[in-house]
């Protein structure tokens, strides 16, 4: 299945921008997520640092010391007083603490004080199963006369906060993305919607060109410079095509009113010379060939110059047209042409559509004598007139040969012709005859139903639409 253009560069548009968006709030999301760990570990790494200062102050304290000093800590409630605080001795014996922590906590932390990664400390991320993570800072604080540490100090601080930011970190990532990208389709569909609308009114002038339009042109407008040089493009295809159907419409007429006249004398001169008494049997026999020969020529002359009518003009002005008196009139005709061929017609009642009688009725004829060409002698051929619902129907059948099925598709397009129309003994035309008949139906707005078995015959059924209901036609 292939996809329109508007649709692919639609598709390609939505998978960048959903990819793009989401992206973007994925990559917002964790840099958010890095500067609040970051402002953990530094604001740990401050407050660690004004309690060694403090300490500092009075190197030589005792753990009873400590305790005093916490207890003052707590109770002046600064700021700088982190969520945990521990002070241990160089031995990693605890000396004082401050602030709750699980006791599944404690032997990480415990480890953490014999461990001599950095003389500045050192950040560890503590997790512990059915706990909130726990960010943990180990400092040792060194006398500054000797290099020797005096106390080694812990501060801590929950992560559960950032857990908790990270979930609504998420919940805002997906929505905002989900949310971005529903906007950026949607305008993205308006913009490719009113980007295309140039390229869609070419598309629909294209649309409407016919033989009869080729005088038209794609107006001018404003539009990108692309699609202004393809609207130029396609005017200058059209001159040149408006040419060409010009020169073969005025060749196919000339050519067929040239050979109108020249056919006429000689079918006249046949005429006159079967007339006469003086000829034999074989010579008779002669021009009655060469009458049916210049016959056929005068047809297809004609079919040459209606075809390319009705492709240069496909206009008529309606008339009344009472179809049992032309498949009477249809009838006669066919039963001269018909060589030992049985001709019947069943007409029961009038049938009165808005139509051209002439193009009806060489329609007609043109079926009629593709069923006497293609019937054996001793054959039928049936003409058939009836009404199905809003349509009046007309039926030509014979007892023919029939059409391949494979050349059923086939039929009706110009110089085509069937694999029976080159069997020797048949007269062939130029392919012309059902092309008419199609013309004249589609110009008509009926249609047009063949069925065919090999060996058993053929029936081509036309559907002409009657006048409306509420216009009934008054008979004269």
């Amino acid at each position: 299945m292939r996809i329109s253009l508007r649709t692919q560069i639609f598709l390609w548009y939505a998978i960048v921008v959903t990819f793009l968006i989401v992206g973007i709030v994925f990559a917002a999301q964790q840099v958010i997520e890095q500067r609040l760990e970051a402002s953990i570990d530094r604001g740990l790494e401050e407050r660690t640092d004004m309690l060694a200062a403090t300490i500092l102050g009075s190197p030589r304290l005792n753990a009873e010391a400590y305790d005093d000093l916490i207890q003052w800590l707590t109770e002046q409630q600064l700021s700088y007083v982190p969520a945990v605080l521990r002070v241990s001795d160089p031995k990693g014996n605890v000396l004082a603490s401050f602030g709750d922590v699980p006791d599944a906590m404690v032997p990480p932390m415990n480890q953490q004080l014999l461990s001599e990664d950095d003389e500045d400390g050192w950040f560890r991320t503590i997790k512990i199963r059915g706990h909130p993570a726990l960010r943990l800072y180990t400092i040792p604080v060194q006398d500054p006369l000797n290099a020797a540490p005096i106390v080694i100090l812990q501060t801590a601080d929950s992560l559960g906060q950032i857990a908790a930011a990270r979930e609504e970190l998420w919940f805002y990532t997906f929505g905002v993305g989900i949310g971005g990208s529903v906007i950026a389709l949607l305008v993205g569909f308006f913009l490719l919607r009113r980007g295309f609308r140039p390229l869609d009114r070419i598309l629909y002038r294209i649309e409407g060109f016919g033989t009869a339009t080729l005088t038209d042109r794609i107006p001018d407008e404003r539009r990108p410079p692309e699609l202004q040089r393809l609207a130029n493009i396609v005017n200058e295809m059209l001159n040149r095509l408006d040419k060409a159907f010009r020169d073969r419409e005025t060749f196919v007429a000339s050519v067929s009113h040239d050979l109108r006249t020249p056919l006429t004398i000689l079918q006249g001169q046949l005429d006159l010379m079967l007339m006469g008494h003086e000829i034999d049997e074989p010579a008779r026999q002669n021009l009655n060939r060469m009458v049916r020969e210049v016959r056929r020529l005068s047809r297809m002359t004609n079919n040459l110059l209606l075809s390319a009518h009705l492709e240069t003009s496909p206009v008529f002005v309606p008339m009344d047209v009472d179809l049992k008196e032309l498949m009477e009139e249809v009838s006669a005709e066919a039963r001269v042409l018909a060589d030992d061929v049985s001709i019947t017609i069943s007409a029961p009642q009038p049938l009165i559509i808005p139509g051209d009688y002439d193009l009806i009725k060489q329609m007609t004829l043109n079926i009629v004598d593709n069923a006497i060409r293609f019937t054996s002698k001793g054959g039928r051929v049936e003409l058939d007139l009836s009404q199905q619902q809003d349509y009046a129907v007309i039926k030509v059948s014979d007892s023919g040969q029939g059409i391949a099925a494979e050349e059923l598709g086939q039929i009706g397009k110009p110089f085509y012709k069937g694999e029976a129309r080159h069997e020797k003994g048949r007269r062939s035309g130029v392919g012309l005859g059902l092309h008419i008949v199609k013309q004249i139906i589609d110009l008509h707005q009926g249609h047009m139903d063949i069925w065919s078995r090999k060996g058993v015959g053929t029936t081509v059924t036309l559907y002409l639409p009657l006048y409306p209901r509420q216009q009934p036609p008054q008979l004269k």
